[in-house]
């Protein structure tokens, strides 16, 4: 494999990475220059890739373990590692209707900000996602540095931002969009957890968490609570701390939850087809918080 080259993006959030060939295995140089620039730029982009759902899982291990998804409607090829990002039916091959509740509520939870798997007790650290099909317009992703932007917060801002948790649970999109809860048997696999709003990433960076599995911040009253949290998330998704990706076929998208937030762009999804596989590696509880729970008043972006 030739050797991996790295191109930053123009605000430093980002990066593509050429001479990867992922239908072949990783050799360790390559997967070292990988992590470590992974680690450094938070979003990174492979293009022109042609890889099997098997090859996915194999270069995506090389990262840590992965999260499973149960349901095998939105598995991959079997692999319970791989989810379906789609607006395609699995079984028939058919577009989705807008009618079907749990593609109306994957939808409208994935069209805010949001980072995968805030919702866990233990939170993913990264999304590898392959797009397979296209529209021809629309449906690009959006991707926010969060440790960008709590840079950016003056310093006496941190420091009380420091002292809060945040109550994080996967049933706030739904309530957020009037949508029916999931039955209890499921809900209670994955109940409400708390996280630090800011926590510290193995490298010594700082980092907001945010998103629309955001409930609440602890001890603080529900009016004030969102307006925090709202207000945060408008500063976090300024266009000087974005990039947005622009797919084409064979586009692989890595992404670090733990320091960045997404949204899918709209498109015609009742019309055009969109077929994405994505891998999540697993949390490995190296990300660390700052504080406890306190008050602090709303921010003006």
């Amino acid at each position: 494999m030739p050797g991996l080259t790295i191109h930053p993006f123009g605000n430093g959030f980002g990066a593509e990475l050429k001479g990867l060939n992922l239908s072949q295995p990783l050799t360790q140089d390559i997967f070292d220059a990988w992590q470590a620039a992974f680690e450094r730029y938070s979003v990174l982009v492979v293009r022109n890739q042609d890889f099997t759902d098997a090859q996915h899982v194999a270069f995506s291990r090389w990262f840590g373990e992965l999260e499973e998804f149960e349901d095998p409607k939105d598995q991959a090829s079997g692999f319970k590692t791989i989810i379906r990002v789609s607006n395609i039916d699995k079984f028939t091959g058919a577009i989705k209707s807008l009618d079907d509740l749990g593609h109306k509520s994957f939808t409208l939870g994935t069209s805010d900000w949001h980072t995968d798997s805030s919702f866990r007790k233990v939170m993913s650290k990264a999304s590898l996602l392959f797009a397979r099909e296209v529209p021809a317009e629309g449906g690009d992703t959006n991707f926010a540095s969060t440790a960008m932007a709590f840079e950016a917060l003056p310093a006496g801002r941190r420091k009380e931002l420091e002292k809060l948790t945040v109550i994080h649970d996967f049933e706030e999109t739904r309530r957020r969009f009037g949508l029916p809860p999931r039955p209890e048997s499921v809900r209670s696999k994955l109940p409400p957890v708390s996280h630090p709003l800011v926590s510290i990433l193995p490298d010594g960076r700082k980092a907001l968490l945010l998103g629309m599995h955001a409930v609440c911040v602890e001890g603080m009253e529900p009016e004030q609570s969102q307006a925090l949290l709202d207000e945060l998330t408008a500063f976090a998704t300024q266009e000087r701390f974005t990039y947005r990706h622009k797919w084409a076929v064979g586009d692989l998208v890595m992404w670090d939850n733990r320091c960045t937030l997404h949204r899918a762009m709209p498109y015609a999804l009742e019309r055009d087809r969109r077929l994405l596989h994505r891998t999540t590696i697993a949390g490995d509880g190296s990300l660390a918080g700052t504080g406890q729970a306190g008050r602090t008043e709303p921010i003006t972006p």
